[in-house]
């Protein structure tokens, strides 16, 4: 743990009670100095610290921002969001998390306040205003490239549960998409860096209009959109929200690795919003329509077709029609 956080860990035990700069600097053997520049550096972060001179430093109101010290302060997981990067803006956390797959550790988390490039499946435009969480997880499997797939399943059921934890009637619109009603909550992407028969790695996108400010967005998109507050009628808290999406995220990719894959797709269907439905699927070499009737043991939608027949499809975008 870095002396920042080791400082911030003291303020956090004495809740309402100063902390002498003594004390810090013989705590965490470091200088007095030194202790004052981290104060300064929590400070700038947004923390809200008292200093009484002769007195010491208090610790008066933490920042409404997904910050790696306040993800991490409770954090139930082995591996899932070990490490985060955090910033205030990116065009993408996504383009982010690729730029350092490579040399990042398996589970590695980055974050993003805002984006100024977000994008959903097949490129499209995801709008990421302030109060959204925005965050891209980079995974190692060992598993072959054919298989990458599933785990956007495997983080659809870990959010969807997660929001139903709160209240939220969220269902999951395959194979990406998370709905509350028939408006978009939350979006999904998985890109994957492979060879023939190896995965390098895989990047998991998760975008949860959170606390965003609806208004912020394009006309047109707030006709199709919702958030968690305007469907709670308060606010929500963030950090909880993102600490509880990487446990649970986590917890079920192992299952996966773990060959439960079927455990997955039973919770899955339980949250579908699709199954049941009349549905257009749009793939780049065709477009089918018919009864979305379930989804079968690799995760491809089955559907039986207007004019007969029955085609599963592992890929394209979904439309409820």
């Amino acid at each position: 743990m870095e002396p920042r956080e080791k400082i911030l860990g003291a303020l956090r035990e004495m809740h309402d009670e100063f902390t002498s700069g003594e004390e810090l600097s013989e705590a965490l053997d470091v200088s007095r100095t030194m202790v004052w520049k981290h104060i300064e550096s929590l400070r700038g972060e947004g923390y809200i610290i008292e200093s009484i001179t002769g007195t010491g430093y208090k610790l008066v109101a933490v920042p409404d921002l997904l910050l790696p010290a306040e993800i991490g302060k409770d954090l139930k997981t082995d591996f899932i969001g070990k490490q985060i990067h955090y910033f205030d803006e990116l065009d993408s956390t996504s383009l982010k998390a690729k730029e350092i797959a490579a040399e990042s550790a398996n589970g590695t988390v980055v974050i993003a306040e805002r984006q100024s490039e977000g994008r959903g499946r097949m490129g499209r435009e995801w709008h990421s205003p302030p109060g959204g969480i925005y965050l891209s997880i980079i995974l190692k499997p060992d598993i072959p490239p054919d298989l990458v797939h599933r785990l956007t399943l495997v983080a659809g059921v870990a959010t969807a549960e997660v929001l139903s934890e709160m209240g939220v009637a969220a269902e999951i619109k395959w194979p990406n998409d998370l709905l509350i009603g028939e408006k978009k909550v939350c979006g999904i992407l998985t890109e994957v860096d492979a060879e023939m028969d190896a995965t390098n790695y895989v990047v998991i996108g998760i975008g949860i209009n959170a606390n965003t400010e609806l208004d912020l967005l394009p006309a047109i998109t707030r006709l199709r959109v919702t958030s968690l507050e305007e469907d709670l009628g308060r606010r929500v808290d963030r950090v909880a929200i993102t600490r509880k999406l990487l446990e649970r995220f986590e917890e079920y990719y192992v299952t996966f690795l773990k060959g439960d894959f079927p455990r997955i797709l039973r919770y899955w269907r339980e949250h579908s919003a699709t199954i049941g439905r009349r549905v257009r699927i749009v793939t780049r070499w065709r477009t089918i329509e018919g009864e979305a009737v379930g989804i079968d043991h690799d995760g491809a939608l089955i559907v039986e077709l207007d004019g007969g027949g029955v085609e599963r499809e592992i890929t394209g975008t979904c439309f409820h029609i």
